[in-house]
């Protein structure tokens, strides 16, 4: 899912999660990394599956599974998993797939690769930010493989800033549903099946933008991702909503820029203030409070 490495390449404790009696409980099959080497002599994960209840013990470093293009650049290896984690595959499960309409919400199953999510027009007449944040999100090829699920339970993904922008909810495996907000603050994550998003018939127009800043190097990882939302279309200093993400900084809010913005016209120094007050490191207090200003207009040109 991330389009780089160096910074952006999360800590093994990244999207982690202890799977004891989960795989037991939902009949999920159980997939376990063995070496081996293929007919040119490289070395590659050989992932042997089984499925709970056969006797085989629960692994306290199991892990959740499906695109896999995050996790893979957890390995020291990158195509050899490491023999004590065991992967439970949930990209056959069909609750993850679809993309559908409900009463008031648009429903995007976690499983689904991000280039469909992309390309889906469901997703672009409701939620065309995602869209646009989708497709500034690495290569085709990892858009094919990668979940929306893993960009968002990794924390630090370009789609992360927009479904909190957007005020979407996420839908758990025990059937809840909660804000994406509060899910993304626990500390241990729980699996997510599903993402609803307010339907654009219902609710509304949403104005929004999002912004992606990087080096110019090709191929280099992203410092910053951000997603503003006004209230009305007029915009200016009438924001509602700003978040962001940016590599080792997991997905936020910024409560304090949002307040500041709510009871006062700033200027590019209160807005770094609020920034840092929303414990943005300083140089990226300082991208930010820029994006910040020139989306709102509070920038005097030269």
């Amino acid at each position: 899912m991330p389009e780089g490495r160096g910074p952006d390449r999360p800590g093994a404790r990244d999207g982690a999660r202890d799977c004891r009696g989960a795989a037991p409980l939902l009949g999920w099959p159980i997939v376990c990394p063995s070496p081996a080497a293929n007919r040119h002599g490289t070395r590659h994960a050989r992932l042997a599956t089984s499925r709970p209840g056969t006797g085989r013990p629960a692994w306290p470093r199991a892990r959740f599974i499906a695109g896999g293009t995050l996790i893979q650049q957890e390995w020291d290896e990158p195509r050899l998993a490491p023999r004590d984690v065991c992967y439970i595959n949930i990209q056959h499960w069909p609750e993850t797939w679809p993309i559908t309409l409900e009463a008031g919400t648009l429903r995007i199953g976690a499983g689904a690769r991000l280039e469909a999510v992309r390309r889906h027009p469901l997703v672009g007449t409701h939620a065309p930010l995602l869209a646009e944040a989708i497709a500034q999100l690495g290569a085709l090829g990892v858009r094919h493989l990668g979940t929306l699920g893993g960009n968002i339970g990794w924390g630090m993904g370009d789609a992360a800033p927009v479904l909190l922008a957007l005020d979407a909810e996420a839908e758990l495996a025990d059937g809840r549903r909660e804000p994406l907000a509060q899910t993304l603050q626990r500390p241990v994550r729980p699996l997510m099946v599903a993402f609803h998003l307010p339907r654009a018939d219902r609710h509304g127009a949403v104005h929004a933008v999002f912004e992606k800043v990087g080096y110019r190097a090709a191929f280099s990882p992203a410092r910053l991702r951000m997603a503003l939302r006004w209230h009305d279309a007029g915009r200016g200093c009438a924001l509602s909503h700003a978040a962001v993400a940016a590599p080792d900084l997991p997905v936020r809010r910024l409560a304090a820029v949002e307040a500041l913005l709510a009871r006062t016209s700033p200027n590019l120094a209160t807005l770094r203030a609020a920034c840092l007050a929303d414990a943005l490191p300083p140089p990226l207090a300082a991208i930010a409070s820029r994006l910040i200003a020139g989306h709102c207009g509070l920038l005097t040109p030269p």
